[in-house]
């Protein structure tokens, strides 16, 4: 990873400067001036205050110019027109890093974009890298250094946080707290007018303390970038994103939040899948499942035990288990022999296991998970039902009353020891999940936090932290990524057709010519403009043929009457170019071959504002918007982002060998998509290919239809 980082010294300060805190507490830089002191940074703090001798018990300066020294960091919670002045002052002092906590740019509008753009270039005179504007502050629980408006209770934890949200790094410290769920270090980005989301990335994925990482994304500006270096982490260390700008209203709110760029959420559901990414649909599953994979073990494989004492949730587990990819398979003869003395004689050993109702805990707690984590056909485990107290306070009341017992008789509360449990995962390199539908009232369930073992309150949660697992079970055992040569040069037939064209689309004929200079199997065809020529060239092609009206104006040639099909002789060929013509005169005609496919697949490129250009395969024929069901990688492409693409169709059966018709030939198919990432990146004047259909015969891929379309000089 790249050690000028500003994140390394940003979040490592030896000594901060803080600009608006004062001894007010409904100042928001005093609650984050009270943060820092109260979670016990070892540095030294600075306040400055124009009229305060003393801040919070501390010494204040009355100007940047005159503090003692030039601080590591310098944090500014000040309105947004004071900024660029204190900026300049700390860079003249010689400070080289900054929190900008104020907001007011760019995320208001020109005004405030003039502003960010001030600040920005005074950083860069002064060699200053800072976070924010418009951010919340970041968060070290290993220093510890808490620039936040709430308290951190937890040091020392496992998951890293990035948001561009900073509520998310400070509002929902307390939740995070009860759950359990503690974390390393946390970045508030805001408008990441110097400091990113990609800089945040690089720094966790490299810092020892963070075991996952997890994001709030509302859109990135350096998708290349951003693609190189959450592959290279996620090799080893998961990362969870929830995205939120993909909608209209969800692009809309980024742009008034932090100054976000959106895009559509194809796009980037192609893009973390090709980084490896695991996407969820909310914040709770973000830092529940983030957690969850900072705290256990990976998975080393799909088999999973679930033990329970309810039908209901283990079941429930296990259907989600098995649609999310992973078995509940049969344990082997030896661990259902060693389960079986431990449950009623009716009920089942072999996966899942089912106690029923059964107060002795420690068979649910000890027994069985030792039974189930010592067998070699599991790689992890997920427990429904263990507790104790909260179970036996919410019954005492009601014994006390039927009973009468009086409010002199305790009832005996037996405590569960988790000890042994809690110790299985990391002894036996298995995961744990934990469901229980008790909170902090159950000791059991407040233990289990206070260790690090992920709890969830319903099944369906935990099998589905458990898919999180199997799905970066699945990144880790990726191919090697093969280098994508970049250095290739264009065929000289492609920049002799692209090259001084036209804006606008290209006419079929010369679109298939430049895929084919790139090696992209195209039907065998002629273009012609005369009568004899035609019939010329379907007599080399062989009938039947195809005629086409070929001109870049005429984009929907089959509504217009200008496709003829299945051209089978001489004479239905002078008919079909004489009713092209009479729609047309002087339209030139295309003489195609005919093929018979037995399926039909697209593949195509988009662009979208900050990111490479974008391939697309997917269903094709009339069946492309119909069904939706298509696949985006960014270019590069490499043959292994091509399978990918195809393996996460949900058509993706209609490759293999299907009600006899033959397996798709997946490495010609992978490389047309592997050669168009090429051809994008080659001209990045196309605007947008299409090509539809790709038909299938005899297991090739062929490409029967192309639209090729330019983009005006400068846009």
């Amino acid at each position: 990873m790249n050690a000028s980082n500003p994140l390394y010294s940003i979040m490592n300060p030896r000594s901060i400067a803080i600009v608006g805190a004062s001894n007010n507490i409904n100042k928001m830089g005093t609650i984050q001036c009270i943060n820092l002191i109260g979670s016990g940074y070892p540095g030294e703090i600075l306040p400055v205050h124009p009229r305060e001798e003393t801040v919070l018990g501390r010494q204040a300066w009355p100007s940047i110019g005159g503090l003692p020294h030039p601080p590591d960091l310098a944090v500014l919670v000040v309105p947004p027109h004071l900024v660029p002045g204190m900026l300049l002052d700390f860079g003249r002092l010689g400070t080289r890093h900054a929190v900008i906590i104020s907001g007011g740019f760019k995320e208001t509008g020109d005004n405030g974009k003039e502003l960010e753009k001030r600040i920005t270039e005074i950083a860069g005179e002064y060699g200053i890298r800072f976070i924010g504007p418009n951010c919340v502050g970041i968060l070290n629980t290993e220093l510890p250094l808490n620039l936040t408006v709430f308290p951190v209770h937890d040091l020392g934890g496992k998951l890293g946080v990035v948001s561009q949200s900073g509520t998310y790094v400070t509002q929902n410290l307390a939740w995070l707290h009860r759950r359990g769920i503690a974390l390393s270090k946390a970045v508030s980005v805001g408008n990441e007018a110097d400091t990113d989301i990609v800089d945040c990335l690089e720094y966790l994925g490299a810092d020892e303390a963070t075991r996952a990482i997890a994001l709030y994304i509302e859109g990135i500006r350096r998708a290349s970038r951003f693609l190189d270096v959450a592959r290279e982490i996620t090799k080893t260390k998961p990362i969870v994103a929830q995205y939120v700008g993909g909608s209209e209203a969800g692009a809309r709110s980024g742009s008034s939040h932090t100054g976000a760029i959106a895009g559509p959420d194809f796009i980037y559901e192609g893009l973390f899948a090709q980084a490896g990414i695991i996407t969820v649909d909310s914040i709770e599953e973000v830092f529940r499942t983030g957690w969850a994979l900072a705290a256990q073990p990976p998975l080393r494989g799909k088999r999973i035990a679930v033990l329970t004492n309810s039908g209901g949730p283990g079941t429930a587990a296990s259907n989600t288990l098995n649609k999310l990819g992973l078995e509940v398979p049969e344990f082997s003869k030896k661990t259902q022999e060693a389960i079986q003395p431990y449950i009623a004689g009716h009920a089942s050993a072999r996966n899942p296991v089912d106690l029923t109702f059964h107060l002795d805990m420690s068979t649910l707690a000890e027994k069985l998970p030792r039974i189930v984590f010592e067998e070699e056909g599991i790689d992890g485990v997920i427990i429904h039902g263990i507790m104790d107290s909260g179970f036996l306070n919410e019954l005492f009341p009601v014994v006390r009353k039927v009973l009468d017992l009086g409010e002199t008789v305790d009832f005996p509360m037996p405590e569960t020891d988790l000890d042994p449990l809690i110790e299985m995962p990391r002894r036996y390199g298995k995961p744990l999940m934990i469901n229980s539908f008790f909170d902090d009232e159950d000791r059991c369930v407040r233990i289990f936090r206070e260790k690090g073992i992920p709890v969830f309150d319903s099944p369906e949660k935990a099998a589905r932290a458990m898919g999180a697992f199997y799905r970066h079970y699945e990144i880790r055992k990726r191919a090697a990524r093969q280098p994508v040569h970049g250095d290739i040069p264009p065929p000289a037939e492609a920049r002799s057709l692209l090259e001084g064209a036209a804006p606008g689309p290209l006419d079929e004929y010369r679109a298939k010519q430049v895929l084919a200079a790139y090696g992209i199997p195209v039907t065998r065809e002629t273009l012609t403009e005369t009568l004899p020529r035609a019939v010329e060239a379907a007599r080399m092609i062989g009938y039947p043929v195809v005629l086409k009206g070929c001109s870049p104006e005429i984009l929907h040639k089959t509504e217009q009457g200008l496709v003829h099909l299945n051209v089978r002789s001489e004479d239905e060929l002078v008919r079909a170019f004489r009713a092209i013509r009479d729609r047309d005169p002087a339209i030139p005609v295309l003489v195609s071959e005919m093929l018979r496919g037995d399926r039909e697949f697209m593949a195509g490129m988009t662009c979208a504002p900050g990111f490479p250009p974008c391939i697309l395969f997917g269903l094709g024929g009339v069946y492309t918007e119909a069904l939706k069901d298509h696949r985006v990688r960014l270019a590069p492409l490499g043959p292994e982002d091509a399978f990918e693409m195809m393996d996460s169709l949900r058509s993706g059966n209609l490759l293999t060998a299907w009600r006899g018709m033959a397996p798709v030939d997946r490495v010609s198919l992978g490389s047309i998509l592997v050669a168009l990432g090429r051809l994008a990146l080659d001209f990045p004047a196309i605007a947008e290919m299409d090509l539809n259909p790709i038909l299938i015969v005899d297991g090739k891929p062929r490409v029967v239809d192309a639209l090729l379309n330019l983009r005006e000089a400068g846009r």
